[in-house]
């Protein structure tokens, strides 16, 4: 009993990310939404424990294995060993595949987690000790971020995946899955509360780490642009409308134009069986806010801009005005760095000069490289056996080894110089502005604006031609010529679109979203076919890759539900197609 609440409900409250206390089988009845966390302090004792969460290695590395190693974007050291890492980059997996079951259920925790805070905050006496209104809703809103955060992970991964409620019925846990126009309509209600009620500014200094309404407004825009994709396959929704709401999210995040709180909710279309009243009571919103109260886009329109590419992934580049969502692993406590916070995602990237591989060690394909001709952001991204002398300047003669995995080339982001410390105090950026800005280019694109798209684009191909500045410190390490970067130029949607796609590649890449990316782009089959047309033979082993040559088109697109959920369930939660 213990291990079917475990996977299917988490309904344990995981004050450290290690608790494993769950409910007795005899306990029925519902649970009642205000038992968890009764005053602030403790909510955000709660919305600290899902933090840890994303800290971890268990999930990291998930965001690693499922969203960069398995892509066209790299080649690992696993792609030609025998074991379970192996025969899941290889589509030769079965559903009893531990790091499958280990994505379903990190993410289920996480969820537990943050509906415990969900339920109980409208509970919460803000008047007790000063509690303001404010502070409550800053943490629901996180919560109900990190809340879509999740299914959103899910969703990706799996499909249609079960919703849990908030209220769970002990007597009733088994809760089959919800369909995927359920459960992206889900994601959504609740980016679209949480950007009503986050922080309308970054955190910083020793609140630097949570979330604020640029994180919303950037994850609510990816998720419209996922659900009017093709490769998303959805059943009931209008993928035009979807387009136009995203276009909406980033005329009023980027462009600065007004909203209403109706249009941020689309409360009369979404709510048919909740009053304004009810709603504003669950949020704990102002009681002079209505429907038709104004968010004023200069409240958000300044809260993100670009910073310097060079910088972005060094130290000093850690909560920079660029990060939308940023995880922070630097212990602000004075006490040590904690066992969550000394995992480093750049650990399977590359852990120091120096370093060796480490469980996956993702290397970069030379399809990927070849996006990066003329690119100055090459040097910030993909490096090889001949390493850059940027990348000597404190120790002449840097010993990586792990060049010979793949084609010998490693990702930079995460490179760890010497004076900068040990790996135990990197943060992992989750989203950045950039992305925001791309998501928006594609939205207008697709909404029959074209120039506009390109402008954007270019505004981050402006921000990289500053590489080649000679008064930029880095630019004695670019050979690039300056003439060979050019701006997009105007063209027809195609090509455009095209421009953008490229953009994000060359942007993102080794920040663990390409085969997502490529999924929601419906181009999976091509992508696997070209991968293992052109597979390199591992030197020096000289073992023979097959990445790419079993996937099986309209079945690998999702992955299984893991079989242990499928059993305890009792077939309650069924199968994806093919498994």
């Amino acid at each position: 009993m213990k291990k079917l609440i475990y996977i299917l409900l988490m309904i344990c409250p995981f004050y450290f990310s290690s608790c494993e206390d769950y409910f007795e089988p005899e306990q029925t009845g519902l649970v009642d939404g205000n038992v968890f966390y009764k005053d602030l302090n403790n909510l955000r004792i709660g919305l600290n424990s899902v933090y840890n969460l994303l800290q971890s290695q268990q999930y990291q590395l998930s965001e690693i294995i499922f969203g960069e190693a398995m892509s066209d974007n790299s080649w690992n050291k696993q792609d030609v060993e025998v074991n379970d890492m192996s025969q899941l980059v290889n589509f030769q997996f079965n559903t009893e595949n531990p790091y499958i079951l280990q994505r379903y259920q990190i993410n289920y925790q996480g969820i537990n987690k943050v509906n415990q805070i969900i339920r109980s905050a409208p509970y919460v006496n803000y008047r007790a000790n000063g509690t303001s209104e404010k502070e409550i809703r800053e943490v629901l809103g996180q919560a109900k971020l990190l809340r879509a955060l999740f299914y959103f992970n899910l969703v990706k991964t799996f499909g249609g995946v079960s919703i849990q409620p908030e209220n769970i019925d002990l007597g009733n846990m088994v809760v089959p899955r919800s369909s995927l126009d359920e459960v992206y309509a889900y994601i959504e209600k609740d980016l679209r509360e949480a950007s009503l009620i986050l922080r309308r500014n970054r955190y910083q200094l020793t609140e630097a780490g949570q979330i604020g309404v640029g994180g919303g407004l950037g994850l609510l825009m990816k998720v419209l642009v996922y659900e009017a994709s093709p490769g998303v396959k959805l059943a009931s929704v209008n993928k035009d409308e979807k387009w136009q709401e995203a276009r909406e999210i980033g005329e009023f995040f980027i462009e600065g134009k007004n909203l209403t709180y109706n249009q941020v909710l689309k409360f009369d279309k979404n709510y048919p069986n909740e009053s304004w009243e009810s709603l504003a009571k669950r949020l704990v919103l102002d009681p002079a806010a209505t429907k038709e109260t104004v968010f004023a886009g200069q409240d958000v329109v300044s809260i993100h801009q670009l910073g310097e590419f060079e910088k972005i992934f060094r130290l000093e580049g850690e909560f920079s005005a660029e990060s939308l969502i940023e995880i922070n692993h630097y212990d602000y406590s004075g006490s040590g760095v904690s066992t969550d916070e000394s995992w480093p995602c750049g650990g399977s990237l590359i852990n120091s000069l120096g370093g060796t591989a480490s469980t996956i060690a993702i290397t970069p394909t030379s399809n990927l490289e070849n996006e990066f001709q003329n690119d100055p952001r090459k040097l910030f991204t993909i490096t090889g056996r001949t390493i850059s002398q940027y990348y000597k300047q404190e120790e002449p003669s840097p010993q990586i080894g792990w060049f010979n995995y793949g084609e010998g080339k490693i990702f930079v982001k995460y490179y760890i110089f010497r004076s900068e410390g040990s790996t135990k105090g990197r943060n992992y950026r989750v989203m950045r502005y950039p992305e925001a800005l791309l998501l928006f280019a594609e939205s207008l694109n697709e909404t029959g604006e074209s120039r506009k798209a390109v402008d954007y684009v270019n505004k981050i191909r402006q921000r990289a031609r500053r590489l080649l500045d000679p008064s930029n410190p880095t630019f004695q390490y670019n050979s690039i010529p300056s003439a060979n970067f050019k701006d997009v130029a105007y063209a027809p949607y195609d090509v455009v679109r095209d421009a953008i796609l490229k953009e994000k590649r060359i942007e993102m890449a080794g920040e663990f979203d390409r085969w997502f990316e490529i999924a929601r782009l419906g181009i999976l089959s091509e992508r696997m076919a070209s991968i293992a047309k052109n597979a390199p033979v591992e030197q020096p082993s000289g073992k023979i890759r097959e990445r790419g040559k079993h996937f099986r088109k309209g079945v690998n697109e999702l992955f299984p539900i893991p079989q242990e959920e499928i059993t305890i369930s009792n077939g309650v939660i069924e199968q994806n197609f093919g498994y």
